[in-house]
């Protein structure tokens, strides 16, 4: 399984929000070996970058990992308005559940 979390973040904090976040990225997989990716969509709305953080073939620790790692950086500050997280299974997961 796979996770997306995508947010919003004042565009003039962009550099601050990169550095943040692969360090994060990087303490996760030290911790718990689930690799991941930042992504940023193109342009900008109402002064804000659309960022996604995306982390791959979660692990059982994954979970508490990641709420540890986030409260460490403290980055939580940086964003405007609602966190989004979803989860996607690969289509070899997917098509052997009932």
């Amino acid at each position: 399984m796979d996770r997306y979390i995508y947010y919003r973040v004042p565009t003039d904090q962009a550099l601050v929000l990169q550095q943040g976040v692969q360090g994060l990225q990087q303490r996760v997989f030290d911790l718990c070996g689930v690799p991941s990716a930042l992504k940023r969509r193109p342009g900008v709305q109402d002064g804000c970058h659309t960022w996604m953080e995306v982390y791959r073939g979660l692990t059982p620790e994954f979970e508490a990992c990641l709420r540890q790692c986030e409260q460490e950086s403290g980055l939580a500050v940086l964003i405007r308005g609602a966190r989004h997280v979803d989860d996607f299974l690969d289509a070899t997961e997917w098509s052997n559940e009932a």
